[in-house]
């Protein structure tokens, strides 16, 4: 697996996906104009990360840590992040340790709600964090 970077923009999140240290942060706007273009690389990533844990020692799995601070979406990143989270709850069934922070602004507790929501709707455990 390599490491993915995408530098965040004013309408875009920025994302690391590092394999090395088996974390994947998430953070800053998602206002892309087209959501699915710009999470397919992101999404095709999650998808060889859980087959290649497919092929490996389930004693040698190490704990997979995603964190998510976004401070805003709109409706076609939601979709995206749905999927996301589906391929997170594939990953968790599989008995992989999966640990997801979604930290969210104290003075928008929407946000939090959103965070419960995608993992309830996909069935992953979810830690809800205030960072502030």
């Amino acid at each position: 697996m390599k490491f993915l970077r995408i530098e965040s923009s004013k309408f875009t999140p920025g994302i690391i996906l590092d394999p090395t240290h088996n974390i994947l942060e998430f953070y800053g706007f998602s206002l892309p104009e087209n959501a699915i273009e710009f999470y397919q690389p992101v999404i095709e990533w999650l998808r060889v990360l859980k087959n290649e844990l497919l092929q490996e020692n389930p004693d040698h799995r190490k704990d997979i840590n995603a964190i998510f601070k976004l401070v805003y979406y709109n409706s076609s990143s939601l979709r995206q992040l749905v999927e996301i989270f589906q391929i997170f709850s594939e990953i968790h069934h599989m008995g992989v340790p999966i640990q997801i922070a979604w930290q969210y602004d104290s003075e928008d507790p929407q946000m939090a709600d959103s965070g419960r929501e995608l993992g309830d709707i996909t069935h992953v455990p979810v830690n809800i964090v205030s960072y502030n």
